[in-house]
């Protein structure tokens, strides 16, 4: 029976998925799988919670759960990486250096000087992985799902000759987008898409011999689809081509967006901080799931849409499949560098996982790929060769920071973020240039500094946001892959007359302190789905005012029974992402709020200023 290693199990909700997906293959019911983690805590609670899956599933596997990571890798014939270093102290660092700068991000994980020192971080722990697995599982295959995906990826296979891939879902996660957008059944469809992860394109999406392009081209003067993707589908109507990973994320690989000011970056949806944000709703999120592996109660299964269990599968059993890795490119693109990390097609089946040969890009996807693979190669060789100047070149030509710095405070930012991750970069001195570093000396901000700032300033950014809700749902859409806040569950005529206790129970919450209802915590992680809130505003006069809010995805309001705003979009949670005018009248005034969810978390926000005398 086979063996699967999670390391860094502490990703309690991700390690809980997948063991989920592997133990639904018959085949796997007693495979062993050893969770390992440095953290205590979250290692117990994701074994606990993985112990509840096995349980739902009918499975019987051996569940070890370790410190020790030579221990957890021990025979291993699948290592799955998920580790992220840092954690959250690191990530601040990552944002709030570059801000003093000039310099804002969205995710920064991936690529520019978030993604650079994320990778700089994790290539200490990769190497040292790459080297017990060579020592004590040396078959194994090791899906990689830790971001930045292809620096990641490059660590592994220029430091050892362990077999890997990376494993993203930005591909079929993408693709059923865009058939909900044209209104297609996913499995009607053959597409081909290829490119470097988080910037991979459809170069072909056709329905029985028709080119759908048109059509996504036709749908996107639609206000409420092009809403829903503002960044990307401008992109396609610049460069011919849909790109896999979300607006969010591609906002901040180019020069054409952030850099160019609060209208620009209101105008299409750039959700400045998301990924800060996005880790304060993780914290109170592993709080409910701790509450929550202490209890008997049942846990829901489902199987994800991730690559990997479906890997392990293959590799096993010899059933062919089709998965989109991300592996060296060694001609797959041929105007890429061959050790370049591709996202391209991959044939799996007990041989492994083989890439498939896609001929060459167009060259304007290579135009806008091309920086960012540059700044993959000065990464490796920076770690390898121990060389502070490839860390400044590989943000010299990240397009973004190159936008908004000159090329003195890119070094002065980067001797910065050097001295603030300190040891826990790999040593970067080790070969001496000519290139000068900034000459300065930086003293690294603690955590508590840093902490202390970001809460101040979203305590700030929140104080208007309404806490206290009643919630009903979720209700999930009746057709698989398809919502809108068109559909409607309950009789809304009941609820905006203010008969909303008549439509079954509603459960009381309070929003976190970022003024945002998670409700992810609250009702689950289901996707498909829509979800109703309630609150009541006494405001001491009647007054106009502004009404600010976020969504996590689309989101509909109304104000005393009458619609005052709608946005159907899909998107991150950013406060204040939507503004509108309304109406308050003198006493009780009753706001319901809308919420579908396409996929993964989902939750809003809800701001009005109060009485100014």
């Amino acid at each position: 029976m086979i063996k699967v290693a999670m390391i860094g199990a502490g990703s309690v909700v991700f390690s809980k998925n997948l063991t989920g997906d592997i133990l639904s293959f018959p085949e796997f019911k007693n495979a062993t799988i050893a969770y390992m983690d440095i953290d205590r805590d979250r290692l117990e609670v994701g074994a606990a919670l993985c112990r509840k899956v096995a349980k739902s599933l009918g499975a019987k596997p051996k569940i070890v759960a370790t410190m020790n990571r030579r221990e957890a890798l021990a025979g291993a014939d699948f290592v799955i990486n998920m580790v992220q270093i840092g954690g959250f102290d690191s990530t601040l660092v990552d944002f709030e250096i570059p801000r003093k700068y000039g310099l804002n991000f969205t995710i920064a994980d991936t690529t520019g000087p978030g993604g650079l020192f994320r990778a700089l971080r994790t290539y200490p722990l990769l190497t040292g992985l790459c080297r017990d697995m060579e020592a004590v599982c040396p078959q194994a295959w090791l899906l990689n799902y830790s971001n930045p995906m292809s620096e990641n990826m490059q660590t592994i296979s220029r430091t050892s000759g362990i077999k890997a891939v990376g494993l993203c879902h930005s591909v079929q996660g993408t693709f059923l987008e865009l058939m909900h957008y044209l209104g297609e059944d996913p499995t009607q469809v053959n597409f081909t898409c290829a490119g470097i992860n988080h910037m991979a394109f459809y170069l072909k999406l056709v329905k029985q011999g028709v080119d759908l392009y048109p059509r996504l081209f036709a749908a996107m003067q639609k206000p409420a689809i092009y809403n829903m993707n503002k960044v990307r589908f401008e992109l396609m109507r610049r460069l011919g081509y849909f790109v896999t990973e979300s607006s969010e994320h591609n906002a901040e690989y180019s020069p054409w967006y952030i850099p160019h000011g609060a209208e620009t970056i209101h105008r299409y949806n750039v959700p400045i901080d998301e990924y800060l944000r996005r880790c304060d709703g993780i914290v109170n999120e592993f709080a409910e799931m701790k509450k929550f592996a202490r209890t008997s109660k049942p846990i829901e299964v489902h199987r994800s849409h991730e690559y990997g269990s479906a890997i392990i599968h293959s590799v096993v059993t010899g059933q062919p499949r089709v998965i989109y890795g991300n592996m060296p490119n060694r001609g797959a693109i041929a105007n890429l560098p061959a050790t370049a990390i591709a996202e391209v097609a991959t044939l799996v089946d007990r041989s492994g996982c083989q890439p498939t040969v896609v001929g060459e890009l167009p060259p304007q996807l290579i135009g806008y790929i091309q920086p960012h693979v540059t700044q993959h190669e000065l990464f490796i060789r920076a770690a390898m060769e121990g060389r502070r100047d490839h860390v400044y070149q590989a943000c010299l030509f990240d397009p973004l920071t190159a936008a908004v710095m000159p090329a003195d405070q890119i070094v002065e930012m980067c001797d910065e973020l050097i001295a603030a991750h300190g040891p826990l970069l790999p040593k970067l001195d080790t070969k001496k240039t000519l290139v000068p570093t900034s000459g300065k000396r930086y003293r690294p901000p603690t955590a508590q500094q840093l902490r202390a700032s970001w809460n101040a300033a979203q305590t700030q950014a929140t104080d208007d946001y309404l806490k206290d809700w009643r919630l009903i749902g979720p209700f999930k859409s009746k057709t698989p892959g398809k919502i809108s806040l068109a559909f409607a569950p309950v009789d809304e005529t009941k609820l905006l007359s203010g008969q909303w206790k008549s439509l079954g129970k509603w459960q009381r919450v309070t929003a976190n302190p970022r003024g945002m209802v998670n409700l992810t915590s609250e009702l689950g992680a289901v996707e498909w789905a829509v979800a109703y809130g309630y609150t009541e505003i006494n405001s001491v006069h009647a007054r106009d005012c502004e009404l600010r809010c976020g969504s996590d995805d689309g989101i509909k309001i109304w104000l005393n029974g009458r619609l005052v705003h709608a946005h159907e979009i899909q998107r991150g949670y950013a406060p204040a992402a939507d503004k509108v005018s309304i109406h308050l009248e003198a006493g009780v005034n009753q706001l319901v709020v809308k919420v579908d969810n396409y996929r993964s978390g989902w939750g809003f926000g809800v701001a009005i200023p109060k009485a100014n005398f």
